[in-house]
């Protein structure tokens, strides 16, 4: 893996962002507050911005406490990553990352009986009853980040990747505060429009959440194959090369 931050790099860690700017949680979620929210354009916007802050500072020291992990374990293990059977092991996570895409792809949902909405009528419905009650859309942004952290798979990339980078703790988290302004930057961007515009914005905000909901999922599950081809082209050859003897490489 060492090649992965020269093939990736900081270019890597903006189209990760980018990923996780559409989530739930981070424009779904937004939109929704927007477009449902009472008492006038600037406090709802206000409010949807206060919702942001929090599952932005949460998602940031997230990502410091992972990083604070992952630097000691390179320190220690680091001379392992380049080892025959890691390797192997890597290559099979790839592969399997690049069948979970296109399993977790809206259309295969579909076709399995599921309903690729359902979470994001679910997100809806929790949104509308938090909306206008600060101290509850402070424990949704919580509630959101802690449920999308677990299956966040471009941000724990996003982690792995900065981790190699060789920035530091210290650098490590100026870059994640960049990399989580970039996250909630479309939102924030929305809340401007809702607040300079009031009820003009309605028509806007309201694609922009059929947007969202719409291809949030799609988003998820191209990123998720993009990583997986990423850990394959960086693993398949030493793989191939350990398990055929140096036949194939």
């Amino acid at each position: 893996m060492e090649n992965l931050p020269d093939a990736v790099g900081p270019l890597g860690l903006i189209l990760l962002a980018l990923v996780d700017s559409t989530s739930m949680g981070t424009l779904v979620i937004p939109v929704i507050l927007l477009v449902v929210g009472r008492g006038g354009a600037l406090r709802v916007a206000g409010r949807t911005l206060l919702y942001l802050a929090v599952i932005g500072m949460f998602y940031l020291l997230l990502g410091v406490a992972l990083l604070a992990g992952l630097l000691p374990l390179l320190d220690a293990f680091g001379h392992l990553l380049g080892s025959p059977p890691l390797m192997v092991a890597l290559a099979a996570l790839g592969l399997a990352l690049v069948l979970y895409s296109f399993r977790i792809d809206p259309k295969a949902i579909a076709k399995r009986g599921g309903d690729p909405e359902a979470s994001a009528r679910r997100w809806t419905a929790r949104a509308r009853r938090a909306s206008g009650r600060p101290g509850v859309l402070i424990a949704l942004a919580l509630l959101a980040g802690v449920i999308e952290a677990a299956s966040m798979i471009p941000y724990l990339a996003a982690m792995g990747i900065l981790a190699e980078m060789g920035v530091g703790l210290v650098g490590g988290a100026l870059v994640l505060t960049g990399y989580c302004a970039v996250m909630v930057l479309p939102a924030a961007v929305l809340c401007g429009a809702r607040a300079a515009l009031g009820d003009r914005a309605d028509a806007f905000l309201e694609r922009a959440h059929d947007w969202a909901v719409k291809n949030a999922t799609s988003a998820f599950s191209w990123a998720v194959g993009i990583i997986g081809v990423i850990v394959l082209l960086n693993t398949v050859g030493p793989a191939l090369a350990f398990l055929t003897g140096g036949a194939v490489s």
